[in-house]
């Protein structure tokens, strides 16, 4: 009976969220099939419930006591087939296609005599073949007993929220990163709990990895786990049309890898890193590597290049494969840099990046020549230009740790390198490469803005360390390395932001999280810190100069962000890891003491867009654009941009009245004039 508890225990784990635009759906309803994934004795789990049904037919709490008392000799049959799909990598071996569904029948012969499905938020059985069977509830999900958030000032608004949901189980859960593909959101991170999601696998050991994909209103499309006998945690993601890979870190020699990869056993030492590639479509997984030497080792980024496959780690190991720029172990730790075959079959390069210190990488990224930029935190010097080369900025450490990134060719060989740095204590916590190759870092720092420091360019939103324990940071820099802008951003307390996502026009998203009371906010729908820490989410100014919005979102815990991206509608998603029991505009509750979150909010692109020139004509027009140019504009480059900046039509137009037709909505249009002035109007078409 204890291992039928531990498997119902933790069933809650699928609160996986739902969010649309207006209706907020607290999560998930599923019953998944057992195919030999659990003990044997249970035929389904119901998740957002701790109820199980046993192959008997009995339905059983978590308790293992009896929920409802069932017809004899009858046969269970699912129906309502649900589009999620689960699959299950532990080192007991592989069940994949694990389907989920709405509802289960009692039949005896062709009679339906008992039914068991999700009514609206209540778990409902049914004795059919009786006239005095009334439906019986036996569990209601996370919804009906969400408690209201609030802060020390009240109820906490979300005006800007659209909604979001929790991901976790009864154990810690946390979402470690997280990306958009084709409209879907996935994330990638780690489960404690013996289930995932929402069912049983207690054979997997201690802490497994996870990724899961879901659709923009939420709906999950497919999850996967992936562990061996001990903890296993995934820290890095990257997504693609083609393929899905995560990284991380393991302990378990026993973690389930794949034949013909270039490492299928343990490195030894305490942990080693690996990497997974999964199909994007069905999230079923195609290989599987460890990636680990004699010592400790860990992967933390993963990027996903035109064929190749390129991981980051941190390591300690003498004895890793290194055949590009740095073949040895520098110091104490180093970055580790490999280039992989799509299938992990072989290494294309490899390479060591660190001086006599400690260094440690924090993510790559490909850019589009087939080079990859790393970036992390180091305490070396620049002994033999270990770190900094080929740049003139950023060549000097200041005070250890600096950050630092570099950018390796498409054979191996460092292009340049360069500390990033101030008068304090620095760290990059992510790197990403915009659609038009800019690179995108975040980090934290106590450091001040002196003339040796490269956290905040002169004219930026905030171009001084406000106090406390550290402030966040957002750079963006060019493919040579050379600074574009920078910004601190923070308050008196301890601030750190945590990743960042560019748009085509240069606008920029970053999110992280803050205990700061006196935290810079502009627009935001609450003004006070709820908990512990509270995240944020920023929107930046294309030069860096304006912080045009700053909203914090959070409950009465410490809510910590870790992945933030625009969805095709230009909404925007965020995901992370929270402590609080709730938060607006989440729905639902968390399950345990730590799970993931996703939170959706509206456009900010409307924020972004100044008044129009008195002189200029833009009227709507019979669901069409109307435009007349004043004399100084004529011609000009039209522009029509969504509010989260996606470019929907280009034209060049003349003087007079121009006329384009365009579906119902609010749009930002942009005239480049020929006397050289730029105009932007916003323009509703109905």
């Amino acid at each position: 009976m204890n291992a039928l508890r531990k498997v119902l225990w933790c069933v809650s784990f699928l609160t996986l969220p739902v969010f649309v635009d207006t209706t907020l759906v607290a999560q998930a309803q599923h019953i998944i099939e057992n195919r030999g994934q659990w003990d044997g004795r249970i035929a389904f789990v119901v998740s957002g419930a701790r109820v199980a049904v046993r192959a008997d037919g009995a339905i059983v709490s978590a308790t293992g006591s009896l929920e409802a008392a069932v017809p004899d000799s009858c046969t269970v049959v699912a129906r309502g087939l649900c589009p999620a799909v689960l699959h299950y990598y532990t080192a007991a071996g592989s069940v994949e296609g694990v389907r989920t569904f709405s509802a289960l029948e009692w039949r005896r012969g062709q009679h339906v005599v008992a039914t068991l499905q999700w009514e609206g938020r209540a778990l409902v059985f049914q004795r059919v073949d009786e006239p005095s069977g009334a439906p019986r509830t036996l569990a209601t999900d996370a919804e009906s007993r969400r408690p209201v958030a609030t802060s020390a000032t009240g109820p906490r608004i979300a005006a800007w929220g659209i909604g979001g949901g929790f991901v976790g189980s009864s154990a810690s859960d946390s979402i470690a990163r997280m990306a958009i593909l084709d409209g879907s959101i996935i994330v990638a991170g780690w489960t404690d709990a013996a289930t995932f999601p929402g069912s049983g696998n207690a054979s997997s050991g201690g802490r497994d990895a996870f990724v899961a994909r879901l659709s923009a209103d939420g709906t999950l499309t497919w999850a996967s786990l992936i562990g061996g006998s001990g903890n296993d945690a995934a820290v890095a993601l990257a997504a693609t049309t083609d393929a899905i890979a995560i990284g991380g870190r393991t302990e378990s020699s026993t973690f389930p890898t794949t034949s013909g990869v270039v490492q299928p056993s343990y490195g030894g030492g305490t942990t080693d890193g690996f990497v997974a590639t999964f199909d994007p479509a069905t999230g079923t997984k195609r290989a599987a590597s460890f990636i680990g030497g004699s010592g400790d080792d860990a992967v933390t980024g993963v990027a996903l290049g035109n064929g190749p496959l390129a991981v980051a780690a941190t390591t300690n190991s003498t004895n890793l494969p290194a055949t590009a720029h740095q073949q040895q172990l520098g110091g104490f730790d180093d970055g580790y840099v490999a280039l992989l075959t799509p299938q992990l079959s072989s290494r294309l390069w490899s390479t060591y990046y660190g001086g006599r210190g400690f260094d440690a990488a924090a993510g790559i990224a490909f850019l589009g020549d087939g080079s990859v930029v790393i970036a992390g935190t180091t305490g070396s010097p620049n002994t033999g230009q270990a770190i900094a080369a080929g740049i003139g900025e950023g060549s000097e450490r200041a005070t250890l740790p600096d950050g630092f990134l570099a950018r390796l060719d498409a054979q191996g060989q460092r292009l340049w390198g360069r500390y990033y740095g101030s008068d304090g204590q620095d760290s990059i916590t992510s790197i990403a490469v915009s659609s038009s190759g800019l690179v995108l870092i975040t980090g934290m720092t106590n450091g001040t803005n002196t003339a040796n420091s490269y956290i905040a360019t002169a004219s930026a939103a905030q171009n001084q360390f406000a106090g406390g324990q550290w402030d966040g940071f957002v750079a963006v820099l060019r493919p040579d390395g050379t600074r574009l802008w920078g910004s601190y951003y923070g308050g008196t307390g301890s601030d750190r932001c945590t990743a960042a996502a560019m748009d085509a026009q240069g606008y920029l998203l970053v999110t992280g999280w803050t205990t700061s009371a006196d935290f810079p906010l502009a627009h935001s729908d609450n003004t006070t810190l709820a908990g512990d820490a509270d995240a944020f989410v920023g929107f930046f100014s294309t030069d860096g100069t304006r912080r045009i919005a700053s909203l914090l979102y959070g409950g009465s815990g410490s809510d910590l962000p870790s992945g933030i991206g625009w969805l095709p509608d230009s909404s925007i998603a965020v995901a992370g890891s929270t402590t609080s029991a709730s938060f607006s505009p989440l729905s639902g509750s968390t399950a345990g003491a730590l799970d993931g979150f996703l939170l959706r909010l509206q456009s900010l692109g409307i924020l972004s867009v100044p008044f129009g020139d008195a002189s200029l004509v833009i009227a709507p027009s019979g669901e069409a654009l109307s435009i007349t140019l004043p004399e100084h504009c004529a011609p000009a480059a039209l522009s029509v941009y969504t509010l989260g900046g996606i470019l929907i039509a280009r034209d060049h137009i003349g003087a007079g009245a121009y006329r384009r037709a365009l579906p119902m909505g609010v749009y930002a249009v942009v005239l480049a004039c020929s006397d050289g002035k730029t105009i932007r109007q916003l323009v509703m078409v109905w």
